[in-house]
């Protein structure tokens, strides 16, 4: 026998599969219900994190797509978490959209002496993921200042990615920029929306909207096939933030 062999042999008869190349599970993936999404992505991962990423900018999209994932993982009799960092979810326009809020549970942070929302938002995170029993797991950072986001250190995102990984769970973070870094198993950008109106034309005053159009590219993602960016379409009876 060989010495590599040798050392191979003593080592895996103490540490078994310690040698032994990683494997990622194949990932099951939730539907987003937005066609242009789901066809370059497949939809969202479950055992994996994902992050929406779009500026402060109004309409870009990234509220209606979280929306739009949490109607569908609602109407498969799963249960949805949505920790609000800024408490600017409108439960409203959930159903509107198609969320079934008895299967929603929403943690709303606040302002409080010795704890930033930030701060708050990822306290809850953790709790919920630990304790599991979520079929989506999304966390809005989304208003929080890129400044204080981009403190959060790396290692935070990469116990969240490796806990949810061994989980039937979709972890989703609404952010301003990219922070997971090459702890995401999908990336998404957001931006340059665009108004849909329908109407006579000849009546400009009785036009309304019709639905909204948003480029989606996606910067990070853990398949085989390739991707590219796209042009999603939400309808308008949908939150665009």
């Amino acid at each position: 026998m060989s010495s590599i062999a040798l050392v191979r042999s003593q080592v895996e008869s103490r540490l078994p599969g310690a040698l032994s190349p990683y494997v990622r599970p194949e990932l099951e993936m939730l539907a987003t219900g937005i066609e242009a999404v789901d066809r370059e992505t497949g939809g969202i991962p479950k055992g994996a994190l994902t992050q929406i990423c779009a500026r402060g900018e109004a309409s870009s999209g990234k509220t209606t797509l979280l929306l739009s994932a949490m109607a569908a993982i609602t109407a498969r009799e799963e249960f949805c978490a949505l920790v609000d960092a800024s408490d600017s979810f409108d439960p409203t326009s959930a159903v509107s959209a198609g969320v079934h809020g008895a299967r929603v549970l929403w943690v709303r942070c606040e302002r409080r002496a010795g704890m930033r929302p930030l701060e708050q938002a990822f306290k809850a995170a953790d709790i919920i993921v630990q304790n599991g029993g979520f079929g989506l797991i999304a966390v809005d950072l989304g208003s929080i200042e890129e400044r204080a986001v981009r403190k959060v250190p790396l290692s935070t995102w990469f116990r969240f990615a490796r806990v949810v990984e061994k989980m039937p769970t979709a972890l989703v973070f609404l952010l301003c920029h990219p922070a997971a870094q090459s702890c995401a198993g999908l990336t998404l950008y957001l931006s340059g929306s665009k108004a849909c109106w329908q109407g006579p034309e000849k009546i400009p005053h009785a036009h309304f909207l019709s639905a909204m159009e948003c480029q989606v590219e996606v910067g990070r993602a853990r398949m085989r096939k390739p991707v590219r960016s796209a042009c999603g379409r939400f309808a308008a009876t949908s939150v665009w933030a």
